[in-house]
């Protein structure tokens, strides 16, 4: 069979197997941790010289992604404002780290003056990449009080009985506790998609009691402490149910722990941190869904209303007006490459 041949057959294939309904394949993205990996790691300028990295390196990892996977539907999710506070009440100390002003762009110092420079440049670029995703057929949802985390969960939960297939793209292993059959987490920085059988090779743990495992590691990036003295090895070792399908709980975990006491001294210790172990299960569970009914009706709004069409003259006008093309040298190409499938599928949904 020559390469002709091949690339026929294989058309045919993804024209019979691939998405034919807006819903069958969505692809959301946490949107604020794709712009931070964005603008930190991407050097791009502008003719003028200005730093771009955070608009030019979102726009190609989200077109990558879609080129890679082909959804039928690109759902973005940002951090509303004061999305922290539920779990601020929880742990006054959540994501505390994060006020800490660090440079984001290890590579070059030089680009900026001083770490405020850097931040206000995040700012306007960010404000500048909403101006961009308005004129394509993306859905983009911030809700005020409310976590893309939860967001996201919610939309999972939402979609689980009518999409086909959902994969969440993000670096952020909370999505973990997320996958099921029908749901997938692609990393892009590990370049790693991660599945059932994905996530049992590498931590030897099932997604269902995957929020049990994170308890005890804690998570760095938020500022959540774990339990000292009890790291991944120990936690498989001690509680192998992890490994299971079936969930096990909280009062599973501390019910064992008492019935081994004196087999261990890992089941004492435990249990001496049932206060922090629960306090993180509350933190980092965003299958809980803990979602005022009105933020969860503005989501089902938003995720039900027709999905905004590529404006291709807006989207060149603002290209052109951020000299962006030093960076992005076949906008056309990139468009019509990136966009125009999933633009057919917004367009379905002006028709019911």
């Amino acid at each position: 069979m020559n390469k002709y041949q091949e690339l026929f057959k294989k058309l045919q294939e993804e024209k019979v197997n691939g998405p034919s309904d807006v819903n069958d394949h969505i692809m959301v993205l946490d949107g604020l941790n794709t712009f931070i990996r964005a603008f930190g790691a991407t050097p791009s300028t502008n003719e003028d010289g200005d730093h771009i990295g955070g608009i030019t390196g979102f726009l190609f990892s989200i077109g990558k992604a879609i080129r890679d996977f082909r959804p039928s539907r690109c759902v973005i999710v940002f951090d509303g404002r004061g999305g922290s506070a539920r779990r601020r009440k929880i742990y006054g100390d959540y994501k505390g780290n994060r006020a800490n002003k660090t440079r984001l762009r290890r590579h070059d110092h030089q680009q900026f003056a001083t770490i405020e420079d850097e931040q206000e440049a995040m700012r306007h670029q960010f404000s500048r990449l909403v101006s961009y995703l308005d004129n394509l057929p993306v859905t983009f949802i911030a809700i005020d009080g409310i976590e893309a985390d939860d967001t996201i969960a919610y939309i999972a939960d939402m979609y689980k009985d009518i999409a086909k297939k959902i994969t969440i793209v993000s670096t952020d292993r909370d999505f973990y506790q997320l996958i099921s059959p029908t749901l997938q987490v692609w990393s892009p920085i590990k370049k790693k998609m991660y599945d059932e059988a994905a996530l049992l090779e590498e931590f030897g743990v099932h997604p269902n009691n995957y929020v049990v495992y994170r308890t005890f590691t804690g998570d760095t990036s938020d500022n959540i402490p774990g339990v000292a003295g009890i790291g991944p090895k120990t936690i498989i070792k001690s509680l192998p149910e992890l490994a299971n399908p079936v969930e096990f709980t909280l009062d599973d975990l501390f019910e064992k722990c008492k019935n081994k006491l004196n087999e261990s001294k890992t089941y004492e210790k435990m249990l001496s941190n049932e206060s922090t172990i629960e306090k993180n299960y509350r933190l980092m569970n965003i299958k809980l869904l803990d979602i005022p009914a009105q933020s969860a009706s503005v989501i089902r709004g938003i995720m039900q209303q027709p999905i905004s069409t590529m404006n291709k003259m807006e989207f060149q006008r603002l290209f052109m007006e951020d000299k962006m093309w030093t960076t992005m040298k076949n906008l056309p190409d990139w468009l019509n490459n990136t966009w125009l499938s999933l633009n057919a599928f917004a367009m379905q949904t002006h028709k019911k």
